[in-house]
């Protein structure tokens, strides 16, 4: 082999199109091709050269920039419903939180990073999209009466502890009752209202939260038999058996009847909220 054979078979640009030749080669020929080579199925891609289409294109530490004409959106498409996807990064900080407005990024803890502003210096921001895995949205509804222990269709909700009821309906105390609201939400978080108590017999406490053991707190407080006390209700829903969204309540010291009127329900998606009783 002469020298100047040499010279052209290491030729930087030779090698990158030998290695994008075989890359396309490997994947119209099928598998067996590139082990045959022995050849990478990574296109180099360089600054300046072209993707190639239905492989990776490694450009390094280079930017790449894929821009449109003036006025034209950039169109994304991906036969079958194939997804677009941003490969979460361990080194993402901090130059990430210094770059273009417009940036979107994701981190190793697959959270959506967007920067945001009107310019990239003093005037952009930093936030992170929201998404179901760790925020919320309030959901409100048609102001809606759950629970009152006077009324008997209005105890159909009650999925356990409705046998400790007394006589007329109400709360025994230290007996908890649980109350769905499945009907009304999928796998809710909280729900927001008002709870009421009335026909108490003495003074005494009333609790409401989600599920398991009763929180040394208090929803209600009363001194006095007779009175008709109510209070803004913001608690966790929790799940017992097979009931995914339940609220628990408890009374202490005295007998109360209780009614609960749902006006929000704090979910992942509006899509969780529908239905009723």
């Amino acid at each position: 082999m002469t020298r100047a054979s040499q010279d052209h078979d290491h030729d930087p640009n030779r090698r990158r199109l030998l290695r994008r030749a075989a890359t396309v080669a490997a994947t119209t020929a099928g598998a067996g091709v590139a082990a045959a080579v022995g050849l990478p199925g990574t296109a180099q891609a360089a600054p300046g050269d072209n993707l190639v289409m239905g492989t990776t294109n490694d450009a390094g530490p280079a930017t790449t920039t894929v821009t449109t004409t003036a006025g034209e959106a950039l169109d994304l498409q991906a036969s079958g419903g194939a997804p677009l996807r941003l490969v979460p990064s361990e080194s993402l900080y901090p130059q990430v939180l210094d770059s273009e407005v417009g940036t979107l990024a994701v981190d190793d803890m697959g959270d959506l990073f967007v920067r945001a502003g009107v310019d990239s210096g003093e005037n952009g921001t930093n936030g992170w999209a929201y998404t179901s895995e760790w925020a919320t949205t309030s959901v409100a509804v048609p102001p809606t009466r759950v629970l009152d222990t006077r009324n008997a269709d209005l105890r159909r909700l009650i999925v356990s502890g409705a046998d400790t009821l007394d006589s007329t309906g109400r709360l025994t105390p230290g007996k908890p009752i649980v109350v769905s609201l499945d009907s009304y939400v999928r796998d809710g978080y909280a729900m927001k209202g008002n709870v009421t108590v009335v026909g108490m017999t003495g003074s005494g406490v009333l609790t409401v939260w989600g599920a398991g053991p009763r929180p040394a707190t208090s929803t209600l407080n009363w001194s006095t038999a007779g009175t008709i006390l109510s209070n803004f209700l913001f608690t966790e829903l929790g799940a017992s058996g097979a009931f995914r969204s339940v609220i628990t309540i408890q009374a202490t010291t005295s007998p109360t009847h209780v009614i609960v009127d749902l006006t929000s329900l704090l979910v992942g998606h509006p899509s969780q909220v529908g239905g009723g009783a």
